[in-house]
């Protein structure tokens, strides 16, 4: 096979890449790796390096995680404070609504066809709340109030205490000709042995007053009449009159 001129210069020219590729590979000295270990102040260097690195590291993240963390308490409290305000106006709503539509079903005697005479009296202290619902303008929720009232005085001593302030929402004052109560069964407040808790539990005495009264208890060691707590400047005549029925001084 004849080679043409050009290929021939090219083929020569090929050659002489390789060759020189060879010659310089051959001729060009090789440097072997250092394989001597580092001197000890080099390792201890490089290794208290590395020891700042990782505590570096690990202070970062532990900064990282306490903003996250902090990051994630304020959500939640913050949630929390939204759910309990959401709850919060949704049952006072709900209890208004209930309030509302009680009192309205009770106006027009919706949840009883029957109803006593008008000439017919219930004992405040022994009747129950199916008694009560008997009554036009009193309803279950109406009823279960006024019994949840008698239990918190202990008893009625007259039906005017239908209108106190914590059952004025419930507007009974066109019932009061309906009631009675007996005042034997009114459970008595023993002002010589009752703690200050005893005595802020009942509807008409403060947290002021129930507190004055304990305290003379406790200089006098024993109370022997309802006189004896005139002498206190928290509580008035008229919540005297109001406690007169309910104290006992045994």
């Amino acid at each position: 096979m004849i080679l043409s001129k050009t290929q021939r210069i090219g083929a020569a020219l090929l050659f002489g890449i390789a060759f020189a590729i060879w010659l310089a590979v051959a001729l060009y000295p090789h440097k072997q790796p250092d394989r001597t270990p580092p001197s000890p102040v080099k390792q201890r260097t490089w290794e208290e390096r590395k020891d700042s690195m990782r505590r570096a590291d690990s202070v970062r993240y532990a900064q990282w995680a306490a903003e996250r963390q902090q990051r994630y308490d304020s959500f939640r409290i913050a949630d929390s404070l939204q759910r309990q305000e959401w709850k919060r106006i949704r049952k006072q709503q709900y209890d208004s609504f209930r309030l509302e539509d009680s009192l309205w079903r009770d106006s027009v005697g919706w949840r009883f066809t029957k109803h006593l005479k008008k000439d017919t009296v219930l004992d405040l202290n022994h009747c129950d709340t199916t008694e009560l619902q008997y009554i036009r303008g009193i309803g279950r929720y109406t009823a279960m109030q006024i019994i949840r009232y008698r239990e918190q005085l202990g008893g009625f001593y007259s039906s005017a205490q239908l209108t106190d302030e914590l059952l004025a929402k419930l507007r009974l004052d066109t019932v009061l000709s309906h009631f009675t109560a007996d005042t034997t069964a009114i459970q008595p407040l023993h002002i010589n042995v009752a703690t200050v808790e005893q005595l802020q539990r009942h509807p008409y005495l403060r947290f002021a007053q129930a507190k004055a009264i304990y305290t003379l208890r406790r200089k006098r060691i024993t109370l022997h009449s309802i006189d004896e707590l005139r002498t206190l400047p928290e509580l008035t005549e008229n919540d005297l009159q109001r406690l007169a029925p309910y104290l006992s001084f045994e």
